[in-house]
């Protein structure tokens, strides 16, 4: 599987830090926008604020609290601002944020040695680490013994190079923007079949030697895999449903929602009038958007805007905007999103000027943030997509009233 996230484009966001540290003052605090969050166990509450301290400035990110064990015991962790990714698969941790408690043992490739994993996004950015093995507790959901990656770790420091290729390891939170990514998409693993027999696959690696001076390609079992924890819960597994508040176009300080477990398994993940998208083996579908057929579009929460190519829309020029688009007024499109059936579905979205949006230090919630990915065939449905929407995610292969996975549904 490919990763498709942006996370943070950081080079506009770092840089962004610095412009609301200079000039963010002067506008009157920002609403907080809130979803109640019903009380029942397949229900974990999710935010959009400024994330970890010390992170800089962080917007459109959605975050959660996750728990980790060493598996069967009580020895555990509880984790905050994790990132909640539609657009990749498993739950990655980064070693700054371990306790010295939870120290855990990495699983080992068939030699022996430490099995490492490269998650690449499409930013330009990788995760690098350890796979290790935990009780992965999701509000009142366990998932026992998942393979999670721990990013960053000092012991494994030197990535392969074809994982590493010129990118920015996500090593920090400072740089992440968060401490860690709950990858909860389409698919089970991160890799799948490719990586059980072929040790060039480009996701799993081992040490070459005790010290890990070096690191070669490695094959990883399904059961090794970093893997979507969903699936493994005793119910409520069949897939998640993302419920946040709708947003104004002048956006907001905080937000706060809901991710259930489930769909149609309990009264709160019940369908209404949702239309199902159904996805190509990748997680694909079809945007079609003033004339352009993008055909390797996705929905990913990871995702701090909304990503694609336009002839039309003007980038922005100063620093603080490097990525985005920056149009003179607000800019209304409307798509279509096609399924792997043919179904259609219209969506309408609206573009705003970037570093105008960045101005007011007070939010952190930017439904109209836009910008460019440097594909003529892909459109990022990043968190904006998903204000005011409940969305399902069908996770492949698990069986559910809108039809087995892979699908998202709204």
């Amino acid at each position: 599987m490919y990763y498709r996230n942006f996370f943070c484009r950081a080079s506009a966001l770092v840089l962004l830090a610095a412009l609301i540290t200079s000039c963010g003052g002067g506008s009157a605090p920002a609403p907080t926008i809130q979803t109640p969050v019903p009380v029942l166990n397949n229900v974990l509450g999710v935010s959009v604020d400024n994330g970890p301290p010390d992170t800089g400035a962080n917007v459109n990110r959605l975050y959660t609290t996750v728990k980790i064990c060493q598996p069967g015991t009580s020895q555990c962790q509880t984790i905050d601002h994790v990132l909640v990714d539609t657009g990749s698969t498993g739950l990655r941790l980064l070693a700054g944020v371990l306790s010295a408690g939870m120290s855990m043992k990495p699983l080992t490739a068939s030699g022996g040695l430490p099995l490492l994993n490269c998650a690449q996004f499409v930013d330009n950015t990788f995760a690098w680490g350890p796979v290790v093995s935990a009780d992965v507790v999701l509000g009142g959901k366990t998932a026992p013994k998942v393979p999670i990656q721990v990013m960053g770790d000092p012991a494994f420091g030197s990535p392969a190079s074809a994982c590493a290729v010129g990118g920015t390891a996500m090593a920090t939170s400072a740089l992440l923007g968060a401490n860690g990514i709950l990858g909860i998409g389409l698919f089970k693993d991160d890799c799948g079949q490719a990586c059980t027999s072929n040790p060039h696959n480009g996701t799993y690696y081992t040490c070459t030697d005790a010290s890990c001076s070096a690191t070669k390609g490695a094959i990883a079992s399904l059961a090794q895999q970093v893997q979507n924890p969903v699936p493994l819960f005793a119910s409520d597994n069949n897939g998640v449903l993302i419920d946040l508040p709708t947003v104004g176009l002048a956006g907001a300080a905080t937000l706060n929602g809901s991710l259930i477990f489930g769909i149609g398994t309990q009264a709160n993940n019940q369908i209404t009038s949702a239309r199902v998208l159904k996805t190509d083996a990748s997680g694909n579908f079809t945007t079609l958007l003033s004339g352009q057929t993008l055909n390797t579009s996705f929905i990913d929460s990871g995702s701090n805007g909304l990503f694609f190519d336009s002839a039309t829309l003007p980038n922005c020029t100063q620093s603080s905007g490097a990525g985005f688009y920056c149009p003179n007024a607000l800019v209304n499109l409307s798509a279509s999103l096609v399924g792997l059936d043919a179904v259609r579905m219209a969506v309408s979205f609206s573009v705003d000027n970037a570093t105008a949006l960045f101005r007011d230090a007070s939010k952190t919630v930017l439904p109209s943030l836009a910008g460019s990915i440097g594909d003529t065939s892909t459109f990022d449905w990043g968190l904006p997509f998903f204000y005011g929407r409940r969305v399902f995610v069908g996770i492949e292969g698990q069986a559910s009233p809108l039809g087995a996975g892979p699908f998202y549904a709204f």
